[in-house]
């Protein structure tokens, strides 16, 4: 094709019938969907029926990367994934760092579209021209450290997607590391890669390199980049402490929910605990980064007290003291080495058997546990398996769930699919869950803001980072004033201002949708959208780069119109698989008081001053809807909008 920033071809794999086929990456598909999320949705409508069994030869995975994956750009490592998902039967997307779309690129290859199912375990090796389905039998049964460990020893240099003993035994709960740090595959990409008998995707440093069309542009773009990250005030701490700089205080009371009804009590002394665990965690810490990345947010951690190393990303450091509360049966008194060795082990071993921890295990444990105290289900019902708080009752959990074995078997369907096999009616105590996935964050603590209520829309699973891009509301609280800039920053229109924002307050559901528009760029583009990257990104910047590195002139609004399709092209997707409103629905829990220590917390906005009642919610949802151009009672985007967009009108 020879469009700069693009490496011209997708590499179609049959694991069926070994068959590896190269075409050219189509320039009208490029000028319609751009790349990364964007071709990967058009290619999994054309390409995977709405009805596919999941785990069927007929699922597809497909890899994409964008145009400025191989380029110079900060943070732009990302690749982004989607299949169909065997935990609910959606389309979801994920995305990960570390080298693997830059190598695959400088193979030549912009997507991959995986299909079919190997007799054997296989493994898929990509390097230039030679593309090979590849003998893993030796590999298979190895943890995903120990296949990237293995993989890397062969063909280094490489980047490695590899599986799990939880993907090998079709875990729908199961996720991957690229290169033992760039988390992938919410929603059970693993599991689909075990049904093909798929063990690894390595892709090989190849010898093509990414053009673009005009490199002093982009040099002088990627220098004042790099000069806003240099100067940033947290950059030096993020140096020596990586994600847990930001999210070390991430430990709302909330977090700790026994099962969404009543929150646990903190240690009286919970403030001190974190920064003696930040401090342990700085001097145990390797800094890691993906390729392009100036903020090296990926850990390398040993801890020489307890004979310990391994690899994690701190974004949800609160896990470090959740492992230690009351959730997970550690005593109040515990050290707070005691506390974040244990919080390494557990995530060692989720990590290692291929266990997505943050949005379904750890929740799914706290369901079980509690359906145990309270006499819902007995010994009977776990195969004589006494379930606890005591952190071996965790790791012993854990290991069921990877192997599938005993009441592991259940756990690992997922907490849906875990209350239908359980039976005795348990599927009604399923509380504070959203497309199968629990909600990480409680808005009866946090305040209903576009996360929150993002995680409710997020198209295939509960995420809530899209509608945050929008305005900075990972954390509560914000003036209206800093709200506003943001808006600008990521592309607001302003037509658009006058319906989302008063003196005071703002429509959530209505700037949710310019979030996801901004966010979803990102996903488009291959650049990573944590927060301590995006940040130095505006509409603006991403409209120059895409000029320089491709030499198609486009302005902010061209590319809002162009991510506005290819999300509404996402939406069709898993409207086509059966997600509509219902699927957006709000758990009703969030709507009745989660008791605390010494009160209870009840639905308020993103400023705690106004109550929230189901009919509030309800109504948020038609403007978020009535925003996209979508019908309001199915959430199908209307003929009209797709018409507009360019879209199929007919599903």
């Amino acid at each position: 094709m020879g469009l700069p920033g693009y490496a011209g071809k997708i590499l179609y794999v049959d694991l069926t019938s070994g068959s590896v086929k190269k075409e050219p990456l189509d320039a009208e598909m490029v000028r319609t969907y751009i790349g990364g999320a964007g071709i990967n949705n058009k290619l999994a409508y054309d390409l995977i029926p709405p009805d596919a069994e999941p785990l069927s030869p007929q699922n597809a995975i497909i890899i994409g990367t964008g145009p400025f994956n191989g380029t110079m750009i900060p943070g732009s490592s990302e690749v982004m994934v989607i299949h169909k998902s065997p935990l609910n039967g959606s389309f979801p997307h994920s995305n990960g760092g570390g080298y693997f779309s830059h190598f695959l690129k400088s193979s030549g290859y912009d997507h991959v579209v995986i299909t079919g199912r190997s007799d054997k375990p296989a493994y898929l090796k990509i390097h230039d021209d030679d593309v090979q389905i590849c003998d893993a039998s030796d590999l298979w049964g190895m943890d995903v450290f120990e296949t990237t460990d293995e993989l890397r020893r062969m063909y280094e240099q490489c980047s490695v997607i590899p599986i799990g003993q939880a993907g090998e035994n079709l875990v729908n709960i199961s996720v991957t590391q690229i290169d033992k740090g760039g988390t992938l595959g919410s929603g059970g990409l693993c599991a689909v890669m075990g049904s093909k008998k798929l063990k690894a995707i390595v892709a090989l440093r190849g010898t093509r390199g990414t053009t673009v069309a005009d490199p002093k542009r982009l040099q002088k773009l990627v220098d004042e980049i790099l000069n806003r990250v240099r100067e940033y005030h947290l950059r030096d701490e993020m140096m020596k402490g990586g994600a847990m700089t930001m999210t070390s205080g991430w430990v709302p009371e909330g977090m700790l929910a026994k099962h969404s009804s009543a929150l646990m009590p903190y240690p009286p002394n919970i403030k001190e605990i974190q920064a003696e665990i930040y401090e342990l965690h700085k001097r145990s810490r390797r800094k890691i980064a993906c390729i392009t990345c100036p903020m090296s947010d990926k850990d390398r951690l040993d801890l020489p007290e307890r004979g310990m190393m391994t690899y994690d990303t701190a974004v949800f450091a609160v896990g470090a003291i959740m492992t230690a509360s009351p959730v997970f049966g550690h005593r109040a008194e515990a050290s707070p080495l005691d506390r974040y060795a244990d919080a390494l082990r557990f995530f060692n071993m989720v990590n290692r058997y291929g266990i997505d921890r943050v949005y379904s295990f750890e929740g799914l444990i706290d369901f079980v546990v509690t359906l145990y105290e309270e006499g819902i289900i007995t010994g009977e019902d776990t195969g004589g398996i006494e379930l606890n708080r005591e952190f071996d009752t965790l790791l012993k959990l854990t290991k069921m769930t990877a192997f599938r074995e005993g009441f592991g078997d259940i756990l690992a369907d997922g907490v849906i699919g875990a209350a239908r096999k359980i039976g005795k009616g348990v599927e009604k105590y399923v509380q504070n869950v959203i497309k199968g996935q629990f909600v990480i964050f409680d808005p009866r603590v946090s305040g209903f803001g576009p996360m929150q209520f993002e995680m409710m829309v997020y198209p295939g699973r509960s995420l809530g980072v899209a509608a945050a891009m929008g305005a900075p509301s990972y954390s509560p609280g914000w003036p209206m004033k800093e709200l506003l800039k943001h808006a600008d920053r990521c592309g607001v229109p302003e037509e658009a201002i006058g319906r989302i924002f008063t003196e005071s307050s703002f429509n959530v559901g209505r700037l949710a949708k310019h979030g996801e528009d901004f966010f979803n760029l990102f996903n488009m583009f291959g650049q990573c959208h944590r927060l301590y990257i995006s940040r130095f990104y505006s509409m603006k910047i991403l409209a120059e780069l895409y000029s320089a590195v491709t030499g198609i002139e486009v302005t902010p609004a061209d590319l809002k119109l162009a991510s506005e399709r290819v999300w509404n092209m996402w939406k069709l997707l898993n409207y086509r698989a059966g997600f509509d409103r219902k699927d957006d629905e709000p758990p009703e829990i969030w709507f009745q008081p989660l008791k605390g220590v010494d009160r209870e917390y009840i639905l308020k906005d993103y400023f705690g001053t106004t109550p929230l009642t189901k009919e509030d919610v309800d109504r948020i949802l038609d403007d978020y809807y009535d925003e996209h151009g979508w019908d309001k009672k199915t959430s199908r985007p209307t003929a009209e909008k797709l018409k507009e967009l360019g879209l199929p009108v007919n599903v």
